[in-house]
């Protein structure tokens, strides 16, 4: 449950709202999206990815938990992938499984493998 704090602030719990199973073992929780801008936390299952897509905008992902392979690049927890406007990822996948932070745009393109 929100709770609504001074200065127009909210205060919630990531288990309080509702995480969207995308499928092939992706789940997204969409934490607060303004100006074009989405910020979500994400779950990949062991051998589970996150489909082809290209970017409207900047996108930056870090990773929480885990690990995952972006495009032959392999990030681990603490790293950091920043990908500019006009950029795609064709193959994400997470062997052990991984949760990760990312602010995107909420136009990024699904990608036909």
């Amino acid at each position: 449950m929100s709770e609504k704090l001074s200065g127009g602030q909210e205060k919630f719990g990531a288990d309080d709202r509702k995480w969207r199973d995308v499928g092939a073992g992706l789940s997204v929780l969409d934490l607060h999206e303004e100006n074009g801008r989405r910020l979500q936390l994400a779950r990949i299952t062991p051998q589970g990815r996150i489909m082809a897509h290209s970017h409207r905008g900047t996108e930056v992902m870090y990773v929480v938990s885990g690990s995952l392979v972006v495009d032959g690049t392999r990030l681990k927890a603490g790293d950091v992938l920043v990908s500019p406007p006009s950029s795609m990822h064709r193959e994400t996948w997470s062997a052990e499984g991984c949760e990760l932070m990312i602010e995107c745009s909420p136009d990024d393109d699904l990608l036909r493998s």
